[in-house]
């Protein structure tokens, strides 16, 4: 089985995988990351489970693949978390920065590569203080603390989701521990109950029998 997700050069892959269930078998499975020139990237042979994170190198569809034919009794529940974003580069002050020159006619604004840079309109939020003084705000600003915030969120969810993988996994392995107590409880039990009615009817029957008087011996 595989699990297809497009990315981009550039872009940052992070992949995570555990085995939450596995019948009566191992919990294991292989594990693969190919690319979309169907290169194989990675592999994992019978893991339980891997973190992954790797730096994409071209742009296409990406595959997952999960095999479980080595184990031909018993199926596999598998979670899967696959993320692709780009990289955290520069700011936006180091994206946008300009270098500022001194000419005869006034200052003039450049961009990084040295080329005159057009004007920009700054857009700007006017609040008033607790002492009724004015003060303005850049709504870029407060657009990169939103898209900081929601970074945090995505991360946030992001160890949410593993951690209820890991507890999902303690929760299959508890069912399957207790259900191998009950099976051998009730066996034990039954073989308690067969031997005791045995024994019972051994007893009953030796003292069924018709007496033998003394003289009917001899």
């Amino acid at each position: 089985m595989c699990v297809y997700e497009t990315g981009k050069g550039g872009q940052m892959l992070e992949v995570y995988y555990q085995v939450l269930d596995g019948q009566h078998g191992d919990l294991d499975i292989n594990f693969k990351v190919i690319d979309p020139k169907n290169v194989t990237l990675l592999t994992d042979k019978k893991s339980s489970e891997n973190s992954i994170i790797m730096d994409l190198e071209m742009d296409g569809d990406y595959a997952f693949c999960m095999d479980n034919t080595y184990s031909m009794m018993n199926s596999k529940l598998v979670f899967l978390y696959v993320l692709v974003e780009d990289k955290h580069g520069a700011t936006r002050s180091d994206v946008e920065a300009k270098t500022t020159e001194s000419a005869d006619s006034g200052d003039v604004e450049k961009d990084a590569e040295g080329d005159e840079a057009e004007p920009k309109e700054v857009l700007e939020w006017q609040g008033t203080d607790e002492n009724g003084e004015s003060y303005y705000l850049e709504v870029g600003k407060i657009a990169d603390s939103l898209s900081s915030t929601l970074a945090h969120v995505v991360k946030s969810r992001h160890l949410l989701s593993i951690y209820s993988a890991a507890k999902s996994r303690d929760s299959y392995l508890a069912f399957e521990d207790t259900f191998i107590v009950d099976v051998w409880s009730g066996i034990q039990i039954s073989l308690m109950f067969v031997v005791g009615m045995l024994q019972v009817y051994m007893i009953k029957k030796l003292f069924s029998r018709n007496y033998l008087g003394y003289k009917d011996i001899y």
